[in-house]
């Protein structure tokens, strides 16, 4: 304890240093050879960009904010990022990220956070959907935030100015230009399955998956075997993009994830599927799939992002192959990359962003440092270094035909 405390200690300093522009990046502390894992939230008080939003890419946020790994996540080499920091021209400036699902706690009861020193307690966003709304309350000001459920405040609380951008798995709902969703690199949906290791769902269609999700019992028949439905809480990531890439409708894919006992499962965690799917009938025999994003998945493997997985992998939980576009990853843990061809689907690949007010990127005093942070190709997000930070944690960079890393052009007011 006194050893992380002490390298704790160290990053703090380090990022006040930075704050106040009088030094650089922080360097990497490593005590073994072995695999690091980025987690935890930031210290209160040295934000100068807080953002919160989806579990999807909370891992690779706190890597990118220069956060070490949360203690007792079971990582035995500690390792620092060095903090994305905006360029010395526009005040050498950086960012803090909030996890959606803090360890040891879960998204379904994420419990509150505090983003600046002498700021309120308020509750902790727990998907690319909350982090938005809460986003949202924060630009508009007034007792708006408080999140839909699991809620630590039970009562809306004033986040005005505590939240400088969100993280989005998923483009704009609405259309308009509150917001602005700025894209830097690609993840893909996948579907966890676990099938008590006879086979039968390791590959999977879209046909059945569809068949599976607006059932209204929650199940259908593969191979043979009768197979549940289970979904993350509602709004998440991976709920949104199923509906997307199935064609289905949120009311069609709550109701058979509910009707089949299923339903409101931690995000991209395949320890807590394994728990769930066992516990269906018949027991441990018992089929099921679930939504997940595939670069969370790639990234616990590889033993970057804090693993919420391990048991489930250990148990035979894995990412099926779809159609012909085969498993979302190749190679082997730790050591798993993208399948650029399903990265590379329009229908089950998607973009990543990060969303900030559009009023800042526009007007007649825009935030240079925000810009700087995340538009354009010429961003420090888009730079080589932070790209090769994307892709260690299970994301591909984007190609032309996917946009363009930077770009302004994607807006909406939800």
């Amino acid at each position: 304890m006194k050893s992380f405390l002490r390298l704790k200690s160290v990053r703090i300093a380090s990022a006040l240093a930075i704050a106040s522009g009088l030094a650089g990046t922080v360097g990497l502390v490593a005590t073994s050879t072995s695999a690091t894992q980025a987690g935890a939230d930031p210290a209160s008080g040295v934000s100068l960009y807080p953002g919160v939003g989806a579990d999807v890419t909370e891992d690779v946020f706190d890597a990118i904010a220069g956060v070490a790994p949360t203690p007792g996540s079971g990582a035995t080499n500690i390792k620092y990022y060095s903090p994305l920091t905006s360029s010395v021209a526009t005040g050498a400036k950086t960012i803090t990220s909030y996890d959606a699902s803090p360890e040891p706690g879960t998204t379904v009861t994420p419990g509150c956070i505090t983003t600046r020193t002498g700021g309120p307690s308020f509750d902790r966003p727990n998907s690319t959907t909350a982090g938005i709304t809460a986003l949202l309350a924060a630009i508009n000001g007034g007792n708006s935030w408080e999140n839909s459920s699991g809620s630590c405040t039970n009562a809306d609380v004033n986040v005005t100015g505590q939240i400088s951008f969100a993280r989005a798995a998923r483009g704009p709902k609405t259309t308009g230009t509150t917001l602005t969703f700025i894209p830097y690199g690609r993840d893909a949906l996948g579907f966890l399955y676990y099938d008590n290791g006879d086979g039968s769902l390791n590959t999977l269609t879209t046909a059945e998956l569809q068949a599976l999700y607006s059932s209204g019992t929650g199940t259908t028949t593969i191979g043979g075997q009768t197979v549940y439905a289970c979904l993350p809480i509602s709004s998440s990531s991976p709920v949104t993009n199923i509906e997307s890439a199935l064609s289905l409708t949120s009311t069609q894919v709550e109701a058979a994830a509910t009707a089949a006992g299923c339903n409101g499962i931690q995000q991209n965690s395949g320890d807590s599927f394994y728990a769930a799917a066992i516990a269906l009938p018949p027991g441990t025999a018992s089929h099921a799939v679930i939504p997940i994003s595939s670069g969370s998945w790639i990234g616990q493997a590889n033993g970057v992002g804090f693993d919420r997985s391990s048991v489930g992998r250990a148990n035979g939980v894995d990412l099926a192959s779809i159609d012909s576009l085969g498993q979302p990853y190749t190679g082997t843990a730790p050591n798993e990359v993208p399948n650029t061809n399903y990265y590379q689907s329009t229908q089950y690949g998607y973009n990543i962003y990060t969303v900030v007010p559009t009023a800042k990127l526009t007007g007649f005093a825009p935030d240079t440092a925000l810009e700087n942070l995340f538009v354009g190709t010429g961003s420090q997000l888009c730079s080589s270094g932070e790209q090769a930070i994307v892709n260690k944690f299970g994301f591909d960079s984007l190609t032309p035909s996917e946009g363009t890393c930077g770009s302004t052009t994607t807006t909406g007011n939800s």
